[in-house]
C-alpha cells in the first residue's frame, strides 16, 4: 500500500513540535533553574575544575594547590593540607549565598571593605580568577559584608563565608605527625632511654620480640597506635630545626623514639618525643624539618610499661571457638573432650560419655579467668623441666579453623603447684616466660575436671517404657482397642 505524503508530513511536524517543546520547556526550565541558583552564589565553580584557592589576610597569602584529589599548601611554605579543613573550606564556598545586594557603594570603609578583612581568590582550569573580598560582620542576621567578584557590587553574604576570615596556616595544614592505619601496622619499636621494646604482628597476633619473646596484649598495642595516629601538632615551633634546636627542645637525645612499619611499606617511620613545654611536649617526625608541640596526654601512652603491653590472659585462643580440650592431672591419663556439631560434647580417655555445653563452658571460663599477676621472663632450664614433669594440670586446647581455611590453632598449657607466695606458675609451651597467677585458680580447675569426669561416667537416666494399651471394654469384638497395622487406613 502506498503511503500518502500528507499524514506522514503531519506526523513529522507534530514530532518536531514535541521535541522543540521539551527542549524549551523542560530542558530550558532546568537551565533557567541553574542560572537562577547561580545568581545567589558569590563565587561559582565546579570542584573538578578547581586549580587553586588563595586566602589573603593581613599577613602573607596562603596558596592552596589542587592536584587530582590532593590539596597542597604551596605558599608561604610547602606542606600537605588538612583534608577536613579543606572540606570545610570548599563546603563554605559552595553553600555560601548572597542574602542581599547593596549595589555599587562609593565608600566601602563602613563595611570593612576598604581595605577588606580578607580576600578569597578562586582559580579554575578555565576562565578568569574570581576574587571575593570579605569585610565586617553585618549587624543583622549574623551575616557578613562582601565585595563580589568584579570589584563593583557590595552584598550581604551568609555567615559561613565569614569563617574563611579565620582560616590561618595552622588550621589549614596537615597537623598529623604520621598517617597510618593502626590495624595494618606490622612492627612497633619504642625506645625510652636505655630501654627498648620491640613488637611484631605475625598472622596470629602481636608479640614482644625484645627484650625477650612473649605474647603481647593486642588491644593495648592497638590502643597505643591509635593514640599516636590521632596525635596532632598544637603548634609549629620552628619550620626547619638545626642541631642546636634539637638539643634545646630535648630531641637530641630524645626522651622517647617510636618507630612504626606498616603493611605494604618498605621503610619504617619514626617520631621523636622531647621535653615538656606548658602541658605540651616537643615532637618531630624523622625526615621532616619542623619541630612541633603535641598535647602531653600522649606521654602516658608512649611510656606504657612493658608489663602492660604483654598478654596477661593465660588462654591465647578464643574461648567460644574451642573445638577440643585435653586435660590431664598429675601426669595421669587425659580426659579428652570434643565438641559436637549439633550440641554438647563427647568425652573419651579418662572417662567416656556425653557432657552438657554448660559443664564444659565452666571449665573453659575458669581457664579464661586465669591471668598473670607477674612473670618469670628468663626461667632456668631446670625450672622449665620441673614444671613440665607430672604437672598438677596439663591442658591442650584446639580452636576452630578460620573461615578462610588454614590450620587450626592449638595451645598447650601446664599448671604448676602453688608456691609459698600463693602463686601458681603457668607456662604456655610456645613461649619461654612463665605466668605467675593466683594459686586459688588451680583448685577450681581441678574441681571442674573432677565434675566433668563424674558427669561423663554417669549413665543417662533410663527412658520410661511405653504405656500398655488399655484393655477393650466388655463385649467388644476381638482386636478392639488395638492400633491398626501400618498402612491400614482404618
Amino acid at each position: 500500500m502506498k503511503l500518502r505524503p500528507g499524514p506522514v508530513a503531519a506526523f513529522l511536524v507534530l514530532a518536531a513540535l514535541g521535541v522543540t517543546t521539551w527542549l524549551l520547556e523542560f530542558r530550558g526550565a532546568d537551565e533557567r533553574h541553574k542560572a537562577e541558583a547561580a545568581k545567589d552564589k558569590p563565587v561559582q565553580f565546579e570542584r573538578a575544575a578547581l586549580k587553586a584557592i588563595v586566602l589573603r589576610r593581613a599577613g602573607e597569602p596562603i596558596r592552596l594547590q589542587h592536584d587530582g584529589d590532593v590539596w597542597t599548601i604551596r605558599e608561604p611554605l610547602v606542606s600537605p593540607a588538612d583534608k577536613d579543613a579543606m572540606e570545610g573550606l570548599l563546603s563554605a564556598l559552595e553553600t555560601g549565598r548572597i542574602e542581599r545586594r547593596l549595589g555599587e557603594v562609593a565608600d566601602r570603609k563602613p563595611y570593612g571593605l576598604d581595605p577588606p578583612v580578607a580576600t578569597v581568590t578562586i582559580e579554575t582550569t578555565s576562565g578568569e580568577p574570581q576574587v571575593l573580598a570579605l569585610g565586617e560582620m553585618s549587624p543583622i542576621g549574623g551575616t557578613i559584608f562582601a565585595l563580589l567578584p568584579g570589584g563593583k557590587e557590595v552584598a550581604v553574604v551568609s555567615a559561613a563565608l565569614g569563617d574563611l576570615e579565620k582560616k590561618d596556616l595552622l588550621s589549614l595544614r596537615d597537623k598529623s605527625l604520621l598517617s597510618f592505619d593502626p590495624w595494618k601496622v606490622k612492627s612497633l619499636t619504642i625506645e625510652r632511654g636505655r630501654e627498648t621494646i620491640a613488637l611484631e604482628k605475625p598472622a596470629d597476633g602481636w608479640k614482644v620480640v625484645r627484650p625477650f619473646e612473649a605474647p603481647a596484649d593486642g588491644p593495648t598495642v592497638t590502643d597505643l597506635l591509635s593514640a599516636v595516629e590521632r596525635m596532632r601538632a598544637a603548634r609549629y615551633v620552628t619550620e626547619k630545626a638545626g642541631p642546636s634546636d634539637l638539643k634545646t627542645y630535648g630531641l637530641d637525645p630524645p626522651a622517647a623514639r617510636m618507630t612504626i612499619l606498616e603493611e605494604g611499606q618498605e621503610t619504617a617511620r619514626t617520631i621523636l618525643f622531647g621535653g615538656v613545654s606548658e602541658k605540651t611536649r616537643y615532637a618531630m617526625t624523622v625526615g621532616r624539618d619542623p619541630v612541633v608541640t603535641v598535647a602531653d596526654d600522649i606521654w602516658p601512652k608512649v611510656t606504657t610499661a612493658l608489663f602492660d603491653l604483654r598478654r596477661k590472659d593465660v588462654l591465647g585462643l578464643g574461648q567460644y571457638r574451642i573445638a577440643s580440650v585435653s586435660v590431664a592431672r598429675d601426669g595421669g591419663p587425659a580426659l579428652v573432650l570434643a565438641r559436637q556439631k549439633d550440641s554438647g560434647w563427647t568425652a573419651s580417655g579418662l572417662a567416656q560419655g556425653t557432657l552438657k555445653n554448660d559443664s564444659v563452658d565452666l571449665l573453659l571460663r575458669e581457664i579464661a579467668d586465669v591471668k598473670a599477676l607477674a612473670f618469670e621472663d628468663q626461667p632456668a632450664a631446670a625450672r622449665l623441666e620441673a614444671l613440665s614433669a607430672r604437672p598438677p594440670l596439663d591442658v591442650t586446647l584446639e580452636q576452630d579453623k578460620d573461615s578462610d581455611g588454614g590450620e587450626a590453632r592449638r595451645q598447650h598449657l601446664v599448671f604448676g603447684a602453688v608456691g609459698k607466695d600463693k602463686r601458681m606458675p603457668v607456662r604456655d609451651l610456645a613461649w619461654r616466660p612463665i605466668f605467675l597467677a593466683d594459686g586459688a585458680a588451680l583448685g577450681r580447675l581441678q574441681g571442674q575436671l573432677d565434675a566433668l569426669v563424674k558427669e561423663a561416667k554417669t549413665p543417662p537416666p533410663p527412658q520410661p517404657a511405653p504405656a500398655a494399651p488399655a484393655p477393650p471394654p466388655a463385649g467388644a469384638p476381638p482386636g478392639a482397642g488395638l492400633a491398626p497395622p501400618p498402612g491400614d487406613p482404618k
